[in-house]
């Protein structure tokens, strides 16, 4: 019996992990959501999360139609220090 990958042959890659930024009272993390059912409370989660174990004070919502590409304006991009993103069913 021969056992087949039905999602075809396929390359992995190593990516190294995104550089950690300090979190603290002066930083402006983004929480960005998409329409769909829950991602709004998962996120307020995680503002609770980062407010009480790092003391971020500041937070910025970015959200948009999830049948929609992320049109993110340069404000919010300057704005931000490091954006969470969620998108949720």
């Amino acid at each position: 019996m021969e056992l087949m990958n039905p999602c075809g042959a396929f390359d992995v890659k190593s990516t190294p992990l995104a550089p950690r930024i300090e979190f603290g009272p002066g930083a402006t993390v983004g929480l960005f959501a998409n329409d769909k059912k829950n991602a709004d409370v998962l996120l307020e989660h995680v503002g609770r999360g980062l407010r009480e174990s790092y003391g971020v004070e500041r937070f910025r919502w970015f959200r948009k139609e999830a049948t929609q590409p992320a049109a993110f304006t340069d404000e919010f991009i300057a704005e931000c220090h490091a954006v969470v993103g969620a998108v949720c069913d």
